[in-house]
């Protein structure tokens, strides 16, 4: 079925039956502007509407299929023949509107796990310690809690970035999803610390920030 020879036909029916564009729409229950787009070859008539659209052009469906009108009598063959082939078309339309939709949303979650490593990439300049715990069964550790002085964000991990001559560096990762999403978020982390580590400092990206101190004489930490 060729669409502009199609919509050529249905142009010319349709003047024939001295009916406007609108009024064949108002007979099909579609509107004026698809009658117009199946005119100009822009498109197919939805295969529900081929019946009832060649019942008001006054023509046969194998005509209004093949675009043309027959003089001899069409044959049960012929009509099955243009039939199927209407139905592969309609088949092969919702193939190719199936395979789009899906890219479309293929490339809709590849897009939204791409932002999810990206911002999960990103580090937290803005982490305090509210509260901390030396794990003396953990070998030499410290437990500590915190949180972001920002009121959106979560922190995702803790990672030390520096242990070595007595001073240890923490670098915190933004949560997986963002500003506002609590993806992959903690806010408890375990930091390893050497026996002779008597500084906690946290990377503040363009700097470091001096934030836990050893005391030499008790051994305590002090903020």
């Amino acid at each position: 079925m060729n669409a502009e020879k199609l919509g050529n036909f249905i142009t010319e029916r349709r003047k024939e039956l001295g009916l406007t564009q609108a009024e064949l729409a108002e007979k099909l229950h579609v509107t004026d502007k698809a009658v117009s787009r199946w005119e100009r070859g822009l498109g197919f008539p939805d295969i529900h509407s081929l019946e009832p659209l060649a019942s008001a052009l006054e023509v046969s469906l194998v005509e209004l299929m093949d675009g043309e009108k027959k003089e001899e009598t069409v044959t049960k063959e012929a009509a099955s023949e243009a039939v199927a082939g209407t139905i592969s078309l309609s088949k092969l339309r919702w193939k190719k509107f199936r395979r789009n939709t899906l890219l479309w949303l293929g490339g809709i979650l590849a897009a939204a796990a791409l932002w999810l490593v990206l911002t999960g990439l990103m580090i937290r300049t803005d982490v305090f310690a509210y509260d901390y715990a030396v794990l003396p069964e953990s070998g030499n550790a410290m437990m500590m809690q915190v949180g972001v002085a920002s009121s959106m964000g979560y922190v995702r991990s803790g990672r030390v970035v520096e242990n070595k001559d007595g001073r240890v560096v923490v670098r915190f990762y933004q949560a997986f999803g963002g500003f506002n999403s609590r993806l992959g978020a903690g806010n408890t982390f375990v930091i390893p610390l050497a026996e002779d580590t008597k500084e906690i400092w946290f990377d503040r990206g363009d700097r470091e920030e001096l934030i836990f101190t050893k005391d030499p004489a008790t051994g305590e930490w002090k903020r």
